[in-house]
């Protein structure tokens, strides 16, 4: 169920506005059509007893002799009027709940008037010969009024018939019959449409509205992930609602005093390094002048360290302020012209790798970052192999080694800037510590990540992970 579920602001809104329109109109349809059902169905009684009522009147107004003609001038196709002996209606009242509702409007419309006895009930439908009025003439069918008297006569001819009995002072009953014509059930199809036009209309609406609404919002997260890869990216544009501007605005300052921080420290972190070349070098030139010659020996060795450490610094402090343009990168080349630089490294390609890998990037730093991971891997294993492979989601490149491998506790550890594992290396193979931490920086620059991981079968393998 849950993944049928939205997971963005926008959806949540959309699909409540949606489901709330949808029962709101179903509710207030429910209503109308109740509403509108017992209205229409009240008023035909009411104006059918009226009418009723009025015969009556007349009726009981004139002579006997008089009233057959009488009843026979208000006979028509709606209503049938007898004056007989007999009713029409057998047996006792009715307790038909229709009858009743009609027979209690009936006797209200009665008020003024003296009877005995009153039956309602009803019968199958009338004949439609019966119900036309026509007197016999030929009606003209073509037009438009002789059409609807007989789409009106074919419809009263489907529904049941209302009779009604009732007994005057005299003795004597006059018997009515008349089509009972109930309000219809559910909407028209014409209201069906235009109500569904008119929900297609607000949810199109809705759904335009809320997306502008959250687009800002979108752009926000899109630009708190560009800045995890761009460190030096745009600001964002400032639009949308005020909270929304707001919101915005207070990122880019954000963005702004991170940047400015950040070159704050790397500018003197360059600085620094760049300032003990100087010692470095008056240093070096008075250890050529000690004699005992271990002495000599292990000073300049000492100073070459010295010398190694300002000169990563240095390069880790170019990598951070770096502003190189991205462009489109053939890998297979790039990665090829990593590998045959170090005869110790092996390369193989896996699923996805075609001839060609095109891949928006900064060609200068993805050269470095890999030939770091490699250089790592050679001097620490011995050798290395490199395997590229693609998907639609990540480029992968796998460099595996030969060496010890890196307890699990510490693999996180060897990418912090000098650190250094003496278990993992040795005096001969030199290293300050920064290799590792330029990887994962100019990895992460681009959105992915450098991870370690020991194989089973003995030796590290370090997986750059590049986002496509």
């Amino acid at each position: 169920m849950k993944r049928f579920l939205p997971d963005s602001i926008a959806g949540w809104v959309i699909v409540v506005l949606i489901a709330s329109l949808a029962v709101s109109q179903v509710v207030t349809l429910a209503i109308n059509d109740s509403m509108r059902s017992r209205t229409a169905t009240v008023l035909g009684h009411f104006g059918l007893a009226e009418r009723i009522a009025d015969v009556v009147r007349l009726v009981g107004a004139v002579p006997a002799e008089q009233r057959p003609a009488l009843l026979g001038a208000f006979t028509s196709g709606t209503l049938q009027v007898g004056w007989n002996p007999s009713p029409l209606v057998d047996g006792p009242e009715t307790v038909d709940p229709r009858a009743e509702m009609f027979s209690t409007v009936l006797q209200s419309a009665l008020w003024d008037v003296s009877w005995k006895h009153l039956r309602v009930a009803f019968a199958p439908a009338m004949a439609p010969r019966a119900l036309d009025s026509s007197g016999g003439r030929p009606r003209d069918r073509t037009t438009s009024v002789g059409r609807t008297l007989d789409e009106i006569i074919a419809e009263h001819s489907r529904v049941p018939v209302l009779q009604v009995s009732l007994q005057l002072d005299d003795a004597s009953w006059v018997n009515f019959t008349a089509p009972f014509v109930e309000a219809p059930q559910g909407l028209p199809v014409r209201a069906l449409l235009l109500l569904a036009l008119a929900v297609i209309v607000v949810v199109a609406l809705s759904i335009w509205a809320v997306r502008r609404l959250t687009e800002p919002l979108e752009t926000l997260a899109r630009g708190a992930e560009r800045l995890g890869r761009d460190f030096n990216a745009e600001p964002l544009p400032e639009s949308g609602a005020r909270e929304l501007r707001q919101a915005t605005h207070a990122f880019n300052l954000m963005q702004e005093r991170l940047q400015a921080f950040v070159r704050d420290r790397v500018q003197m972190t360059a600085a620094i390094s760049h300032d003990l070349r100087t010692p470095i070098t008056r240093l070096r030139l008075r250890a050529e002048f000690v004699e005992d010659d271990e002495q000599r020996r292990k000073m300049l060795a000492d100073l070459e360290d010295m010398e190694a450490m300002v000169d990563s610094t240095l390069a880790f402090a170019r990598e951070e302020a770096s502003t190189e343009a991205r462009s489109n990168v053939d890998l297979v080349s790039l990665v090829e012209s990593v590998c045959e630089d170090r005869p110790s490294v092996s390369l193989e390609f896996g699923p996805g790798v075609e001839g060609r890998l095109l891949h928006v990037c900064r060609p200068l730093a993805i050269r470095r970052c890999l030939a770091n991971v490699v250089d790592n891997a050679v001097k620490y294993g011995g050798r290395a192999r490199v395997w590229l492979g693609a998907s639609a989601a990540v480029i992968t490149l796998a460099v595996d080694d030969d060496g010890p491998g890196i307890p699990l506790a510490d693999q996180q550890r060897v990418f912090l800037p000098f650190e250094r594992l003496d278990a993992s290396r040795s005096a001969e193979t030199g290293g300050t510590g920064l290799g590792l931490s330029i990887a994962r920086t100019i990895a992460r620059a681009h959105g992915g990540d450098v991870t370690l991981a020991n194989r089973a079968e003995g030796g590290l393998r370090a997986t750059i992970a590049l986002p496509r």
